[in-house]
């Protein structure tokens, strides 16, 4: 800070500023020694100038030497100051209002700033205020959870705010409380998820909640199958008509004849001494005996019974309709989802034999009957089938099953 040329002011001009200075000068005094902040114009000066005090805008007392200049200087940093520390607090959540009284703060999050004279707010309120605003306010009502999602017959305001603790900041977020650095590790929001979690398997809905339904839509073709058996003996059951035919082979060996060798056998009863044995030409499986090479004339004769199983229905690879199964949640609060069956007719349509009532039943995964007809209303996650009611037996399937599961929640209107 410069000491300005000519910077003396009289005391008779300046009497009520100098007043009002007196206070900041009697504040800034352990501000100046702590902060070392020096003033250019207070400066030691001779011993015998102790106690002197001079009216020509500078005073003298002891060894120091205030001067107006080096004042006004020290009113504006001041000023400066605590304007800043205003806008923090501001962003902190402090409000500050006036009344005949003086200026008070306020930290409640439903009221807004009100007017102010600035040139009355001394450091006690700021410090005061600064103090509050590391602590949660006290007696301050909470917005009741319920009542923000709409949930009828619930007060709008409950209990009182508490301060934080780490379980139940989210985990890797940090904030002060009551002056406290606190990490947060997430447990209550841990907690929360492992009972969601759990609440959903077991398809468990908050009773202030209503669950919004979903379905997969589904069609399956209902097909002909070839009722009866294929047996060996003769006649038609079911779709198939049984008959046999004998099929007379008659094969010929056609094996290439070999030829034996020739022998003399002596005998001494023949006449001629012995005889000649072999050859001859032969066949190596059935023998016999042949003068010339060739083959082996030799024939047999097979018989073999075959079986026929013809399809004598005239239905193969029909369809008879097609089952389609669908939802339509229109109302999220009604806990209800309505089901939807269509059965389209196909080219086999009219093979259907149908039996008394409707043409198709509603049942559960256990095969409870729930309703008849093409809807049914529905207020659970689970797994439904709509069941064809007739008394075909020549149909491969006679349901078709959805999945009715829980796509999310509504809150209350």
């Amino acid at each position: 800070m410069m000491r300005k040329a000519g910077g003396s002011v009289t005391v008779e001009k300046k009497h009520n500023y100098r007043q009002r200075m007196w206070t900041i000068v009697l504040l800034v005094t352990g501000l100046v020694t702590s902060c070392q902040y020096k003033l250019p114009a207070a400066a030691a000066e001779k011993e015998d100038a102790i106690n002197r005090l001079h009216s020509a805008g500078r005073m003298e007392y002891g060894e120091v030497v205030w001067d107006a200049a080096d004042l006004e200087d020290i009113y504006g940093y001041i000023t400066k100051k605590q304007s800043a520390v205003v806008n923090i607090l501001l962003q902190l959540g402090t409000k500050f209002w006036q009344d005949e009284e003086g200026i008070h703060t306020d930290r409640n999050p439903d009221n807004t700033q009100g007017d102010m004279d600035k040139e009355k707010l001394t450091w006690e309120i700021l410090i005061k205020a600064v103090a509050e605003s590391q602590t949660v306010p006290a007696t301050l009502p909470v917005l009741h959870p319920d009542y923000a999602m709409g949930i009828e017959e619930v007060e709008e305001r409950t209990d009182y705010y508490e301060t934080a603790a780490a379980d139940n900041i989210s985990k890797g977020k940090a904030a002060w409380a009551d002056g406290t650095l606190l990490l947060g590790n997430g447990a209550d929001n841990d907690k929360a998820y492992r009972q969601g979690i759990e609440d959903g398997m077991q398809k468990l809905v908050p009773e202030h909640l209503y669950p919004i339904y979903t379905v997969r839509e589904v069609s399956v073709p209902v097909r002909h199958i070839h009722i009866g058996e294929k047996e060996n003996q003769n006649g038609t059951n079911g779709c198939y008509h049984n008959y046999s035919e004998v099929i007379v082979e008659e094969k010929r060996c056609g094996r290439t004849l070999h030829k034996t060798d020739l022998s003399w056998h002596p005998d001494e009863n023949h006449p001629d001494g012995g005889t000649w044995h072999g050859g001859y030409y032969t066949c190596g499986n059935h023998g016999g005996t042949y003068s010339s090479p060739g083959v082996c004339t030799h024939k047999t004769t097979e018989r073999t019974t075959v079986w026929h199983h013809d399809i004598v229905c005239g239905l193969a690879d029909v369809v008879y309709a097609t089952i389609h199964i669908r939802g339509r949640d229109t109302d999220y609060y009604d806990r209800a989802i309505l089901l939807e069956a269509e059965l389209e007719p196909g080219e086999g349509y009219g093979q259907f034999a149908w039996q008394e009532g409707d043409e198709l039943l509603w049942t559960d995964g256990e095969d409870n009957l729930l309703g008849i007809g093409s809807q049914l209303r529905v207020e659970a996650p689970g797994v439904y089938k709509c069941c064809i009611n007739a008394a075909n037996a020549d149909i491969d399937i006679k349901s078709a099953s959805v999945e009715v599961t829980i796509a999310g929640l509504a809150v209350p209107r």
